[in-house]
């Protein structure tokens, strides 16, 4: 298996740390984590993908070792989709594919829209898309009560009750049943509440909430929608998207009516599967990005177990 290494990327007014496999391949593979996870959430992924294609999964700005900004601004949409398009570009990748997980899969969504000239394929693990969630948001009530802890990250000075007790109310809420299965191990924990204590990583981490309008209803809110426009959520980028059908934070009506949205689709159902699709099917992950990817390319795909 191909090693994973770790750099720095100065980008401008923000330095990305990252992992990286495969850096003597030619086409660049940009993996995306999402909350409460860091460039770790990839790493038995990394290597496979390495073996074919340069794979880089960044700690999101706010994350673990790469730079903290101050202020919510900081983390809008703008500078996160800045922060990808940077890291391509810091490695001259004119041309890139985009692998991403929950809010890593927002930002992913946001740069296949924006930039569609630049991302040849894009591969989205339970992360739904924008237009889809906002009317989820305010229509659909077991999405709204499966959203309330984002209001609740919202809160100002939340961040000290998340990291008490080392980090247990968090640890509890997404990673805790992952160790008694054996998908996760105490040295995964210990990389993870590292991570989160990090200095400044938590109000960084929360702040990408907090820097977001989609918000569930409220007994006001509720029935209205956003007033986004559906046709500036197209998606003109070839998408795979692997959906673990057990997610008890997204409900699956995210993924009806993605044909609407999206030109060229697929979509692989995987049962019995959380929203942790990394840690809990890892060489299903692995196999999924390899075979979507190497489709695109004229590649042969890797066999299925």
């Amino acid at each position: 298996m191909t090693a994973i290494n770790h750099d720095r990327a100065e980008l401008g007014d923000i330095t990305l740390h990252f992992a990286e496999c495969g850096a003597e391949n030619d086409e660049l593979v940009l993996m995306l984590h999402g909350f409460p996870e860091f460039w770790y959430c990839w790493k038995d992924q990394l290597p496979a993908i390495g073996e074919k294609y340069h794979a880089v999964a960044p700690d999101m700005r706010g994350y673990n070792l790469s730079d903290k900004p101050d202020g919510i601004k900081a983390y809008g949409i703008r500078h996160l989709i800045g922060d990808v398009i940077g890291l391509a570009d810091y490695f001259k990748a004119e041309k890139f594919y985009l692998v991403a997980h929950d809010w890593g899969a927002a930002i992913a969504w946001a740069v296949a829209i924006a930039n569609p000239d630049r991302v040849k394929g894009l591969v989205i693990f339970n992360g739904p898309h924008p237009y889809i969630f906002s009317e989820l948001l305010r229509h659909n009530d077991k999405q709204i009560a499966h959203s309330q802890y984002i209001a609740r990250f919202q809160i100002p000075g939340i961040e000290t009750k998340l990291l008490a007790e080392d980090c247990k109310q968090l640890w509890d809420w997404t990673f805790r049943d992952l160790i008694p299965t054996g998908e996760m191990t105490e040295a995964d924990e210990f990389a993870y509440k590292t991570a989160w204590a990090q200095r400044g990583a938590m109000t960084a981490m929360l702040n990408y909430y907090r820097a977001s309008p989609l918000v569930p209803a409220t007994e006001q809110t509720k029935g209205k929608s956003f007033g986004l426009d559906p046709d500036a959520f197209r998606v003109h980028v070839p998408t795979l998207i692997v959906w673990g059908e057990g997610d008890k934070m997204l409900v699956p009506e995210n993924i009806d009516g993605l044909e609407d949205f999206v030109d060229d689709l697929t979509i692989v159902r995987l049962p019995g599967i959380t929203h942790w699709v990394t840690h809990e099917a890892p060489e299903r992950a692995s196999f999924e990005i390899i075979s979507f990817l190497d489709g695109l390319n004229g590649k042969k795909a890797p066999e299925k177990d």
